[in-house]
C-alpha cells in the first residue's frame, strides 16, 4: 500500500511540471567550479574557508569561473547602559563581488549582507571574544548566503539565454 501511495505520489509530481529550482532542468550543477580569491581581514578568512568547502560539490573538470569579495565590517552598538557603555552590538558585513567566467564573458556583479549581533561584557578581553564569535558567525551564515545567491542568479542567467 506505501509503495501504491508513494509512486502515485511520484507521479503526480513529474506530472506537475517540477523541476529543479536552481539547477539545469536536465541534472547537472547549480553553479559549477568557483575558485575564491584571497579576502582580507578575519572575517575574510573565514568566509572564504567556509565558500570553499561548500562550493568543493561544485567543482568538476571545467574551468573555474574567478569570485572576487571585497568586505566591509561595522559594528553597530544597539544597547546603553546609563554609564553610556555599550551592552549588545551588532556586527554587519557586506560583501560586494564580481564573478568572471573563464572565458571572459558577462561578469556578475552583486552584494551579499549578513548581520550578527552579541552581548558585550564588562571585561575587555571577554568583548574582543565575543566579536570574534560574532564575526564568525556573520561570515559563516553569508557563505551559506552566497551559495544560495550564486545560484539562483546563474539559474537566472541560464533561463534568459535559453529564453533568447
Amino acid at each position: 500500500m506505501r509503495a501504491l501511495l508513494t509512486a502515485s505520489l511520484l507521479l503526480l509530481v513529474a506530472a506537475c511540471g517540477f523541476q529543479p529550482m536552481y539547477a539545469p532542468a536536465g541534472g547537472g550543477q547549480a553553479i559549477g567550479p568557483v575558485e575564491v580569491s584571497l579576502i582580507e581581514g578575519k572575517a575574510g578568512h573565514v568566509l572564504r574557508t567556509e565558500l570553499s568547502r561548500i562550493l568543493a560539490v561544485e567543482a568538476g573538470g571545467a574551468p573555474p569561473m574567478q569570485l572576487d569579495i571585497t568586505l566591509q565590517e561595522r559594528v553597530v552598538p544597539l544597547s546603553i547602559r546609563v554609564d553610556e557603555s555599550t551592552t549588545r552590538a551588532e556586527l554587519r558585513l557586506v560583501a560586494n563581488y564580481v564573478l568572471s567566467p573563464p572565458d571572459g564573458g558577462r561578469v556578475m556583479r552583486g552584494s551579499v549582507r549578513s548581520v550578527a549581533t552579541y552581548d558585550v561584557p564588562t571585561a575587555a578581553f571577554g568583548e574582543i571574544a565575543a566579536q570574534d564569535d560574532a564575526r564568525e558567525r556573520a561570515a559563516e551564515t553569508m557563505a551559506q548566503r552566497f551559495r544560495a545567491e550564486l545560484a539562483l542568479r546563474l539559474a537566472q542567467r541560464r533561463s534568459e539565454s535559453a529564453a533568447r
